[in-house]
C-alpha cells in the first residue's frame, strides 16, 4: 500500500509547538502484522514475499521482502537465498494523527552458504520534514541465519537448552534439531524521528524443534543505554481454533531473582512468579496459516504452511518505544525465519 503525499507536512510540523512531541508520553506497545507468502516451498524457481507493517503512537512503517530461495544442485552447487528490501515510513502527526512520510527503505541482503549475512546492503533515506532536513543512514553488522557451523553464542545456547530438556550423552531428546540466529552488533537506524538513535543488537536465538519454542539471549545498546534481554517464545496451537498457531513472547530484564540462563525457561520458586509483571517486552503474535505442503527440514519430512498471516503487539514494561520498535523491526527483518520453514 502506498502512502499519499501531503503537500503542506513542512508547514504542519512547522506549526507545532516544539515541545508537542516530548510533552506526551509514548506507551511502549508497537503493532505488528506479517503476511508471509511462501511459494518456493514448494517450487524453489518463485519467490517468496513477506509484508511487514509495524506501527505505535508515533511511527508507522511498511516493510516488503522478496526472497529467492537457496538450494544445492547436484549435490555440489549451492544459491545463495537473496532477499530484496523496500518499504517506507511515515510520522504520525501528534495534532492531527495525520501521516508525514518520512523514510524510504531500499537494498537487500544475502544468505551465504555458511549462513554469513551482512547488514550493510540495507539502506534507509529520510525525507525532509518540518526544520528536519533530509539524511541518509545506513543498517551494519551481521547476521548469521541457521548457519552450517553455529558461532560459539549459539552453540552456548544451544548446549544450555538441550541440558534443560534433558539431553545426556546417551540422547534423551527424541528431536535435537535446531535452529539458529546470530546476531552481531546489527545495527537499525532510527525509524525517523530525530531522538531515535536507532539500535545495535548482538545475540543468539535458537528454536528447538523438541519443544517449538525460541530461546532468545539478547542485547539491545540504544542511545548509549544496554538492555539485556532473556527469555522465550513458544510456538502452539491457538486453543479451540483450526489453523491458527502463536508465538508467546516473553523477554525479561535482568534482576536479583534472574540473573543466570534459567531466565530463558522462564520458571519460578513460587506460583505467584508466573502471573508477576517483570520488566521486559512481551508479545503475542497470533498466525493464520493455510496451504499446508510438506517439505524435508533438516532430513525430516515436516508440513508446514505456505501461507501465513501474523498479527500482534510488543509491549514494553520499563523499556523505551524506541526498543520495543528496533525489536519488532527485527523480527520484520527475521520473517523468512519466524514465519517460514
Amino acid at each position: 500500500m502506498k502512502i499519499r503525499s501531503i503537500y503542506l507536512a513542512p508547514l504542519l510540523i512547522a506549526a507545532l509547538p516544539a515541545t508537542a512531541f516530548a510533552q506526551a508520553v509514548v506507551p511502549p506497545n508497537v503493532d505488528f502484522t506479517a503476511s508471509a507468502t511462501m511459494p518456493s516451498l514448494k517450487d524453489p524457481s518463485r519467490k517468496d514475499v513477506f509484508a511487514v507493517t509495524i506501527g505505535d503512537a508515533q511511527v508507522k512503517t511498511q516493510l516488503e521482502l522478496t526472497c529467492s530461495a537457496g538450494y544445492t544442485q547436484f549435490l555440489v552447487v549451492r544459491s545463495d537465498k537473496a532477499c530484496a528490501v523496500a518499504g517506507s515510513g511515515s510520522i504520525v502527526n501528534p495534532s492531527n494523527q495525520s501521516l508525514l512520510p518520512r523514510t524510504q527503505y531500499s537494498g537487500g541482503y544475502t544468505v551465504n552458504a555458511d549462513g554469513y549475512t551482512d547488514g550493510a546492503g540495507l539502506a534507509v533515506n529520510y525525507l525532509a520534514l518540518g526544520k528536519v532536513a533530509p539524511s541518509a543512514g545506513a543498517f551494519s553488522g551481521s547476521m548469521n541465519l541457521k548457519p552450517e557451523v553455529t558461532s560459539t553464542g549459539a552453540s552456548a545456547l544451544k548446549d544450555s537448552i538441550m541440558a534443560n530438556l534433558g539431553q545426556s550423552s546417551s540422547g534423551g531428546v527424541i528431536d535435537d534439531r535446531v535452529d539458529t540466529v546470530d546476531l552481531t552488533r546489527l545495527y537499525i537506524p532510527s525509524a525517523g524521528l530525530p531522538s531515535d538513535a536507532g539500535c545495535t543488537w548482538s545475540g543468539n536465538m535458537v528454536f528447538a524443534y523438541q519443544t517449538e519454542s525460541w530461546f532468545l539471549d539478547l542485547k539491545a545498546n540504544c542511545a548509549d543505554k544496554e538492555y539485556v534481554l532473556k527469555g522465550n517464545m513458544p510456538w502452539t496451537d491457538s486453543p479451540g481454533v483450526d489453523a491458527q498457531t502463536q508465538y508467546d513472547l516473553t523477554l525479561t530484564l535482568p534482576s536479583a531473582d534472574a540473573t543466570s540462563d534459567d531466565a530463558l525457561f522462564a520458571t519460578g520458586d513460587a506460583n505467584s512468579d508466573l502471573f508477576a509483571a517483570a520488566d521486559g517486552i512481551t508479545a503475542q503474535i497470533i498466525m493464520k496459516e493455510s496451504k499446508v505442503v510438506t517439505v524435508d527440514i533438516d532430513g525430516v519430512p515436516t508440513e508446514t504452511p505456505s501461507q501465513v498471516d501474523a498479527s500482534g503487539q510488543f509491549v514494553g514494561t520499563n523499556v523505551p518505544v524506541e526498543v520495543v520498535r528496533s525489536l519488532a523491526t527485527l523480527f520484520g527483518l527475521l520473517s523468512s525465519n519466524l514465519f517460514g520453514a
